[in-house]
């Protein structure tokens, strides 16, 4: 009995080190980690399409973007016409596949991840009022390095 508990064991260890490896690491999995502007926000109300906002930049050469870095931080830079950069916002975040925690001034905002790819995001922001009303928004944003 205890050789074939052992034989079972190695056969586990074995069959999970093998499918755990390297070679089968995988590499295609989007990160968020990176630079990302806005494209465009839907905002809906109680359940009902609002507006659709397009983000027209300053200056294109320096868009607006939130970073989003290795070390679990994330900045949000707003950049004038003139490309002079400002922190709008900055704290920790947490990433777990489906949303994504965002921490600042001791506020907390937790965005559903709809879509990830490696050059597009979209999200999903919903919070209700104190009188029952919801206000959602589906945010699209582009990679930009």
């Amino acid at each position: 009995m205890k050789k074939y508990l052992i034989a079972v064991l190695t056969i586990v260890f074995l069959s999970t080190n093998i499918s755990c490896s390297s070679d089968d690491s995988n590499d295609s999995t989007p990160s968020i980690i990176g630079k990302w502007r806005a494209e465009k926000f839907d905002y809906y109300t109680n359940g009902e399409f609002d507006e659709t906002v397009i983000n027209v930049e300053d200056n294109t050469n320096c868009p607006d973007y939130v970073e989003f870095k290795s070390n679990d931080t994330y900045v949000s830079i707003e950049n004038d016409a003139n490309c002079n950069s400002t922190v709008d916002e900055s704290g920790t975040y947490v990433y777990n596949g489906t949303t994504i925690i965002n921490n600042s001034g001791g506020s907390t905002t937790v965005l559903t991840v709809i879509s990830l790819t490696s050059s597009d995001l979209k999200y999903d922001f919903t919070e209700t009022s104190s009188e029952g009303v919801s206000y959602k928004t589906v945010g699209y944003l582009k990679k930009i390095n």
